[in-house]
C-alpha cells in the first residue's frame, strides 16, 4: 500500500531533488503510538495492545518572493493492523501569490469548520480513518485552488480532479467496527468512478464579532454507504460513494468570554435524501479559575514566593489556569436513517489550559444519545517534555451501546492511547 501510494504521487523524484537543495526549511514530528484495548474484540486477532511508529515531515521553500514549495509526507507502521500501516503525501503543493490573489496547485489539505463534535462543513480532503477515530487526520487531496482577496470578503475556488477513497481498519485492526470493509469491491454512482471531477466554492468574511462561511460542493461524497454482503457465514461491508450536492454555513461569533459557534449543511443526490444537518453551541472560558483562592488568602502570598511551591501553587499565584465549558447540539433530519450515530445528541465538554511553559491541556468531553442511546466519553491531553518532546494521551468509552446500533459494534473497543512524539 505504502509503495503504490509513493509512486501514484511521484514523491520519490520529489524527495532526491530536495535532498540535493542548500537551503532547506524542514519541520515536522516522529513519534511512538502505544494503545491498549481492555476488552476481548470481535476481531480476527483478539489483540488488546498494539505499538505504531509515524512520521509527519513537512519542507518547506520559497522560490521566489511570490512563489513557494511545500511539501509534507506521512507515513505509519502499525504492529498488528496491515491497513494502519500506510504512506501518504498530505500536501504536494506550488504557491503563487500577488496583491490580493493566492494560487495553489498540487496535493493539499484545507481544513473548514468551527465545531468540536463534528466539521460538517469540512468536506475537501478524505478522511484518514485508520489514523484517528476523530475525523481530525485527512488524506491529501489532488487540487488546483484560487483565492481572491477583496472587501467584500475572501472568495475561494476549487477544482478537484481525483478522489481518494476513505481509509478502514482491517481484519485484525481496531476499533473494530463489527464486519470487514471490503475496499477492493468500492462502488460508485459516477461512471468516472475516482476520476470524477469535483468542484467547490466558498466566501468567508469578518463582520465585528462574527466570522461568517458560506460554501457550495458538488462531487463525490467523502462519506461511503456502507452496503452489507453476506459472504458464507461473515457479513462484509461494501463501500458505495454517492455524488452529491451540499450548500453550507459556518459562523463563530465571539463576545467577551463566549464562543457562538454552528455548522449547518444540506446535502442532496439522486442516491441521498434531501436532509440538514446541524451542530451549534457555545463555549465559556473561565480565565483565571483559580485566582479566587489567592484573593480569599487560601493559598497565601508567602507560599507562592516559596521555593518548593508545586505546579499546582505555581499556577493558582500567576492566575494562569483557564477552564472552558463546550457545549454542542447534534442533530440529523433523516434520524435513525442517517447512517451515522449523531441524529441527535449532546455534547458536553471541559477544556483545561494551565499555560504553562509545557503548554498542558485537556479536553474531556461526554456525547450523550438523547433519545436514549449510547454514551460516549473521550479524554484528550498532552503536554511538553523537555524542550522538543510532547506526551499525548487520548481515551475513547462506549457506554450502553445496546439500544443505540450506530454504535453498537463498538461496544467492546473502549481504548487508551499514549504518544510520545520528538518535534523538531
Amino acid at each position: 500500500m505504502a509503495g503504490m501510494c509513493l509512486r501514484h504521487t511521484g514523491i520519490l523524484p520529489v524527495l532526491a531533488l530536495l535532498s540535493s537543495a542548500a537551503a532547506a526549511d524542514w519541520r515536522g514530528n516522529v513519534g511512538y503510538e502505544f494503545s491498549y484495548f481492555p476488552e476481548t474484540s470481535q476481531s480476527q486477532d483478539n489483540w488488546q495492545t498494539s505499538s505504531s511508529v509515524a512520521a509527519d515531515i513537512e519542507y518547506y521553500r520559497d522560490l521566489s518572493d511570490e512563489v513557494s514549495f511545500t511539501v509534507r509526507p506521512f507515513v505509519r507502521l502499525d504492529q498488528r493492523d496491515d491497513e494502519r500501516s500506510h504512506a501518504d503525501i498530505r500536501e504536494l503543493v506550488l504557491t503563487t501569490v500577488g496583491d490580493n490573489w493566492e494560487f495553489n496547485g498540487g496535493i493539499d489539505t484545507v481544513f473548514w469548520g468551527v465545531t468540536e463534535s463534528r466539521h460538517l462543513v469540512d468536506v475537501i480532503n478524505q478522511t484518514d480513518n485508520v489514523d484517528g477515530v476523530d475525523g481530525e487526520d485527512k488524506l491529501g487531496q489532488v487540487m488546483l485552488n484560487l483565492k481572491l482577496f477583496r472587501d467584500s470578503g475572501d472568495y475561494e475556488f476549487y477544482l478537484l480532479p481525483h478522489f481518494r477513497e476513505r481509509t478502514f481498519p482491517g481484519a485484525d485492526g481496531r476499533p473494530f467496527i463489527g464486519a470487514v470493509v471490503d475496499t477492493d469491491a468500492v462502488q460508485y454512482q459516477s461512471s468516472d468512478r475516482s476520476d470524477h471531477i469535483d468542484t467547490a466554492v466558498r466566501w468567508s468574511r469578518s463582520f465585528d464579532f462574527w466570522d461568517l462561511g458560506l460554501h457550495y460542493f458538488y462531487g463525490t461524497a467523502r462519506d461511503p454507504v456502507l452496503i452489507p454482503q453476506l459472504r458464507g457465514e461473515s457479513v462484509a461491508l461494501i463501500p458505495r460513494y454517492i455524488l452529491m450536492d451540499q450548500i453550507g454555513l459556518d459562523a463563530q461569533g465571539l463576545y467577551d468570554d463566549w464562543l457562538l459557534k454552528t455548522e449547518i449543511v444540506h446535502r442532496s443526490g439522486r442516491e441521498l435524501d434531501d436532509h440538514i444537518e446541524l451542530v451549534t453551541g457555545f463555549e465559556y472560558t473561565f480565565v483565571g479559575l483559580l485566582a479566587g483562592l489567592q484573593e480569599n488568602d487560601i493559598i497565601s502570598s508567602e507560599k507562592c514566593l516559596a521555593e518548593d511551591a508545586g505546579m499546582l501553587r505555581r499556577l493558582i499565584c500567576n492566575d494562569r489556569m483557564d477552564l472552558g465549558i463546550v457545549v454542542e447540539f447534534l442533530w440529523d433530519e433523516r434520524s435513525d436513517n442517517a447512517g451515522h450515530p449523531f441524529q441527535r445528541d449532546l455534547l458536553t465538554g471541559f477544556r483545561f489550559a494551565l499555560n504553562d511553559e509545557q503548554s498542558t491541556d485537556a479536553l474531556l468531553g461526554v456525547v450523550q444519545d438523547l433519545d436514549g442511546g449510547a454514551t460516549t466519553l473521550s479524554l484528550e491531553a498532552s503536554r511538553r517534555i523537555f524542550d522538543s518532546f510532547r506526551l499525548g494521551v487520548e481515551t475513547r468509552i462506549f457506554a450502553n451501546t445496546d439500544d443505540d446500533p450506530a454504535l453498537n459494534a463498538f461496544r467492546d473497543e473502549s481504548f487508551i492511547r499514549l504518544d510520545l512524539s520528538y518535534f523538531f
